[in-house]
């Protein structure tokens, strides 16, 4: 019995050390993104809308709330449209395009970002802090639309997504913003963060290029 209540005790105490050394929250935040290709003749069209949205969490680096690991999970929802305009044929799925085509794209993504959050101090009830890591994104789904009506969107998703979109992308993130106590442990959180993406997005036969995923976003959310 003394034993099972100190096991009990002690694990009570780890518990809360633990806790003690990180934060949680919830995030939903609007973004917007476009892509760059390193051909010259794939031009980007325009941004697109979406939205990122789920977990996050602040792990204190020894003990520091100034100093943490920011991590979570999130479901990301981008878009982007591309101009080919390309002298020689190429392949999406079973489909050839031989002449100039808008195609738009639509991603979906689990996000786990990897970045190192530093943290101002209090005074008016606000804290300002930057970021700087990587964002590790695996794809879910996609869909396509062309602007000659080859695609459709949801008729092409599962050859889009198996064997157009790559499964996994790495982006670069940097941002900054200010989080501010409404009372006991809550925090409002806004900011701005932007992402820069540096591996291939797309694997489409017979071009070689590398198209980039970049998106802007208003950070909006609550950290408990």
């Amino acid at each position: 019995m003394i034993k099972n209540t100190l096991l009990v005790l002690l694990l009570f105490l780890s518990f809360s050390t633990f806790a003690q050394n990180f934060r949680l929250g919830f995030q939903a935040s609007p973004h917007l993104t476009w892509m760059t290709s390193t051909k010259d003749d794939i031009t980007r069209l325009e941004m697109h809308p979406g939205i990122k949205y789920g977990l996050e969490a602040d792990i204190f680096l020894a003990g520091f709330p100034r100093y943490s690991l920011n991590t979570g999970l999130f479901v990301a929802n981008h878009s982007f449209s591309a101009n080919y305009n390309i002298a020689e044929p190429f392949y999406i799925n079973d489909v050839t395009f031989n002449q100039a085509v808008d195609i738009t794209y639509k991603l979906n993504y689990i996000e786990i970002p990897i970045n190192i959050k530093l943290k101002s101090d209090q005074f008016y009830r606000m804290r300002f802090y930057g970021q700087f890591g990587l964002t590790n994104m695996i794809n879910l789904s996609a869909s396509a639309t062309s602007s000659d009506s080859e695609f459709t969107g949801d008729n092409v998703k599962d050859g889009i997504n198996r064997s157009v979109i790559r499964s996994y992308n790495l982006s670069m993130i940097m941002g900054g913003g200010v989080e501010y106590d409404v009372g006991g442990n809550t925090a409002i959180n806004v900011g701005i963060q932007y992402s820069n993406g540096l591996t291939d997005v797309t694997d489409i036969s017979a071009l070689p290029e590398r198209t980039i995923l970049n998106s802007i976003r208003l950070v909006l959310g609550v950290m408990f």
